[in-house]
């Protein structure tokens, strides 16, 4: 009971403390910096950002006194700076894989060439790696997973991400006894396949999101590649490309989330899905072949089943990711990694025409989407996984919107770490 405040607690009394390197200030980023501030026993001693000023305020505001912050991006004033017992901000990501004093590095920039980059010298630096930025996972996830096991440390994405709380909730279902037949999450925004950054600029800033991230959101781009790691978890699939989207609630679910031949729309369980009725939490639809335990559950109030849900009906983003730190360095074990291997892809999609010779801009643009399908199905189609479009991709050819982006269709930068990486992953079977 209360393991995690009683072990930090130990381990500070010991006079340690876990030191951690975050990067990324953005939304995520600066509430894991609040939050982290009162659990005691864990600090994040340094901040990684490309604006500095950013950082830095994000330090003050969890509670960090200017005076015990030090700018730099010179290394050796940044480790003495640390051993002194300051936080240092840098706009130098090298640091944090670098300085010794660092255990484990959280990614939350959401960048999934930079969050391969990273996670590679992190692993190969022999830090632990915790990372929101599940558009990397759902793409390289297995690879890095294979890379962390062999060096001795841990790889794993985080609690309070959707995902994360999607296999928590797997956990205790199975603990308990439980089969899992569907695994599905709320979607906040409606879907709106052919949302761009300008139409929703003044709701972004109004939410204090980057335009990007909320197009990611509305044109179900994120939704697609959380339930990307999903799969990868507990190997899964979606029942039709890019899922069913059920339209549905706590009170109607176990109604809706049923095999065709009952009635429902599902070809087959081991499924995921998405339902805007049951934002912002995350839902399971599991079931038992026991006649005590059916008997139970009904005396419990969950219906006559033989399915019932198991809803949770929130999900805290990074102000859960302290759990994920302390179980990766001190439990050495994972919240959520692509244990089953690369089970599912999420592929791009053309939202709109796009000629020849243009930058195709990736998750959160105005020109292309992603959909959640099986990993044969992208293999076999030669299909472009969304994550792979950095700032230097462009089309060979003439797209037609609702095109399935292949690889031929377009120039990638083959040098880039997370391409690399892909390449190798899909070489190995992973």
């Amino acid at each position: 009971m209360f393991k995690i405040k009683r072990k930090l607690k130990e381990f500070k009394n010991k006079g340690e403390k876990i030191k951690i390197a975050l990067l990324g200030c953005g939304k995520m980023g600066s509430s894991l910096l609040s939050q982290i501030s009162n659990v005691d026993g864990m600090d994040i001693v340094l901040v990684i950002d490309h604006t500095s000023e950013k950082a830095r305020k994000a330090l003050i505001n969890s509670g960090i006194s200017e005076d015990k912050i030090i700018v730099t991006n010179d290394i050796k004033q940044a480790r003495e700076a640390i051993d002194k017992g300051f936080f240092v901000v840098s706009e130098n990501y090298k640091f944090s894989y670098k300085l010794f004093q660092i255990q484990a590095l959280v990614d939350c920039t959401g960048n999934p060439p930079f969050g391969a980059e990273i996670a590679t010298k992190a692993i190969q630096y022999h830090k632990h790696i915790i990372s929101l930025n599940v558009e990397c996972d759902a793409v390289v996830g297995p690879i890095l997973l294979d890379m962390a096991k062999k060096a001795g440390v841990i790889y794993t994405g985080s609690a309070g991400d959707e995902p994360g709380a999607i296999i928590d909730l797997c956990d205790f279902a199975m603990g308990a006894g439980f089969d899992v037949l569907f695994a599905a999450k709320g979607k906040n925004n409606p879907l709106d396949r052919n949302a761009t950054p300008d139409s929703l600029k003044e709701e972004a800033l109004s939410k204090g999101l980057s335009p990007r991230m909320l197009t990611s959101f509305v044109d179900g781009t994120n939704t697609m590649v959380e339930l990307n790691a999903v799969c990868n978890c507990l190997g899964f699939l979606p029942d039709i490309d890019g899922c069913y989207g059920i339209e549905t609630n706590p009170k109607n679910a176990t109604e809706d989330y049923k095999l065709e031949i009952n009635g429902g729309v599902f070809e087959s369980y081991n499924r995921v899905d998405f339902s805007p009725g049951m934002a912002p939490g995350v839902f399971l639809i599991v079931t038992s072949d026991k006649e005590e335990v059916k008997d139970t559950m009904k005396y419990l109030g969950y219906g006559d089943g033989p399915n019932y849900l198991l809803f949770r009906p929130y999900h805290l983003t990074s102000l859960e990711t302290p759990i994920s730190i302390y179980n990766a360095i001190i439990e050495n074990e994972a919240t959520i990694a692509p244990i089953q291997g690369q089970v599912a892809d999420t592929i791009t999609i053309a939202k709109r025409d796009i000629k020849k010779g243009e930058k195709i801009d990736g998750i959160g643009s105005d020109k292309v989407y992603g959909l959640l399908v099986s990993h044969d199905t992208q293999q076999n189609g030669n299909l472009l996984p969304i994550s792979l479009i950095d700032k230097n991709t462009t089309a060979k050819v003439d797209i037609k919107k609702s095109t399935r982006i292949t690889y031929d269709m377009v120039n990638l930068d083959e040098e880039s770490t997370i391409y690399v990486l892909r390449r190798k992953q899909d070489s190995m079977k992973l």
